[in-house]
């Protein structure tokens, strides 16, 4: 909502902004609200978490709307030298990412008999500009899955997006584990004003297949650690309830968990792997600890949303002074009224009313379902329908993924990218220019597309494109990713005119298109067959169109 007409802040006694809302962009918060929020004399909090990034715009919007209180993750000496000089006189008040999740109190704790996997994981790969340390939550599941197979563990270990797992999915893979791994969240370098993330964009364009290190080795090497902020992941209270073992590199946690008390310790270089796997082996030892950490972590309830909320209401109130008193309960009612009314807009609200009445008439279970809440979600979703109503092919991979029980959200979304990646792939995008190149690995089967600048010199001939198509047709086929990081994740539509960003930060998994590979070959082949052998002509794309 833009601009309400009932609303008035002064009506309040404070103003709290959480973390999903940057006040510094205007497409989270508009010129009209941040006039309000300026002029507003109560009391102002802000959340912040990821307080290593846009540091400088984040600051200065924060001075101007004049935030009192800022709950931050960031530790000391973090802490002070990202605010001391930029946010003077604002009270700090350390939080965490997360808390011990209600729905996860009182569950019962699988016995270690009944737990199929000795270590199970799951990591995302996040932007490079964010240090060494954003790296360590793939580099620890890398490594721990390369040298498992010496030891004979059951393990599922994985860092790619079409391998994420989400819901009761989720709390049953984690109660499957005897164990998972760990190691600090957060990040080694704090980007004060766009600089380093510019370096990296910059350096990938011209090496979009460099690692890590080099990337590291040529642009980060200035920024990487003069500002670290490493914190406990939410991870540890999820499997601390659920009774998981925990193999995480030696840090603090927050204090949190402690070394050998609540979790066992793993060197960075691996050194100790013979008396990690020795003591993942020992079932008193597992036991004996997991209980221990669920008493000190879960059942002392320190880190409860409950101990937080009391915690955050401490704070107010020491902050706040006098109340106003109660609000004029009529401008109240209004404002809640009109919220009701425009919170969703009328297009989203028309889109989940039609979705939910075609479920019922056609008895859908609500495994259909799905969640949409912005109306650029409703622009995207209809632009998909519009490509799959004139594309046979594309058409017929909305029904499949439909009847196999997809979202709806997640196949639009998936059929929306994969006609762009097909365009891209033929050069029929005409406004941003880059390439596009295919690779196959024969040995995971798995299938990837990767967006170049035009400038990057052509990649060697190959017969790749040959070995997925054959792969592909027998059903085969265990993954699809398409990486348009290189080209900042977007692509950028004139008609119509919107942005769409490709997956998570420039990387998407087509998990749904895969699985419909894998029991229809023939109709993914015929969608995506046309990509593999245009990209491998070395045609010059551009990704607006």
């Amino acid at each position: 909502m833009r601009r309400s007409l009932a609303l008035e802040l002064g009506d309040f006694d404070a103003v709290v902004i959480h973390y999903s809302v940057d006040l510094s962009d205007s497409l989270y918060v508009s010129p009209h609200f941040r006039d309000r929020l300026r002029r507003f004399r109560g009391l102002k909090v802000e959340f912040l978490q990821d307080d290593y990034r846009w540091v400088d715009r984040t600051t200065a919007a924060a001075r101007d709307a004049g935030i009192g209180v800022l709950f931050t993750i960031a530790p000391e000496p973090a802490a002070g030298l990202l605010y001391d000089e930029r946010l003077p006189g604002v009270r700090r008040v350390l939080t965490l990412t997360g808390y011990v999740p209600d729905n996860l109190m009182g569950l019962p704790v699988k016995p270690l008999a009944e737990r199929t996997l000795d270590v199970g994981y799951r990591a995302r790969a996040l932007p490079f500009w964010f240090g060494r340390l954003s790296q360590e939550k793939v580099w620890v599941g890398q490594r721990f899955a390369e040298l498992a197979p010496r030891y004979g563990l059951r393990c599922d270990i994985a860092w790619h997006e079409h391998d994420r797992i989400y819901g009761q999915q989720w709390i049953d893979f984690m109660s499957s584990c005897r164990a998972t791994l760990g190691c600090g969240s957060g990040a080694s370098i704090a980007d004060f004003d766009g600089s380093a993330e510019r370096a990296v964009q910059g350096y990938l364009r011209d090496h979009p297949a460099a690692s890590y290190e080099e990337v590291h080795d040529a642009v980060l090497r200035p920024y990487e650690g003069k500002v670290v902020v490493d914190v406990v992941s939410p991870r540890v209270f999820e499997a601390a309830a659920l009774g998981t073992a925990m193999i995480m590199f030696p840090g603090d946690y927050s204090g949190v968990v402690s070394p050998g008390e609540h979790y066992i310790v793993l060197e960075e270089d691996f050194s100790n792997m013979d008396e990690v796997v020795e003591k993942l082996r020992d079932d008193g030892l597992v036991s004996a600890m997991t209980a221990r950490t669920h008493h000190d972590v879960i059942e002392s309830r320190r880190w409860s949303y409950q101990a937080f909320v009391s915690e955050f209401d401490q704070v107010v109130d020491e902050e706040v002074g006098a109340p106003r008193g109660r609000m004029p309960a009529v401008r109240y009612r209004l404002a809640r009224a009109e919220r009701a009314m425009r919170v969703p807009p009328l297009s989203v609200r028309a889109v989940r009313a039609a979705h939910a009445t075609w479920r019922r008439v056609f008895r859908r279970d609500r495994s259909m379902s799905f969640t949409i809440d912005y109306e650029s979600q409703v622009e995207k979703g209809l632009l998909a329908l519009r490509i799959a109503a004139v594309d046979r092919d594309l058409r017929l991979l909305l029904w499949l993924g439909r009847r196999a029980g997809a979202p709806l959200d997640r196949v639009l979304r998936e059929v929306l990218e994969l006609s762009l990646l097909r365009r891209a792939a033929a050069g029929e995008l005409p406004a941003q220019a880059f390439r596009l190149n295919a690779g196959f690995d024969a040995a995971t089967k798995a299938l990837s597309f990767v967006s170049v600048p035009v400038d990057v010199g052509a990649p060697p001939k190959d017969n790749h494109a040959q070995a997925a198509l054959d792969v592909l047709r027998a059903g085969e086929l265990s993954s699809i990713d398409w990486d348009h990081r290189a080209m900042g994740g977007l692509i950028h539509l004139d008609r119509p005119a919107m942005e769409v960003g490709i997956g998570f930060q420039g990387l998407e998994s087509f998990t749904v298109l895969a699985g419909i590979g894998r029991a229809t070959p023939a109709a993914l082949a015929r969608a995506l067959g046309p990509a593999l052998s245009i990209s491998k002509t070395d045609r010059v794309t551009d990704s607006v169109g």
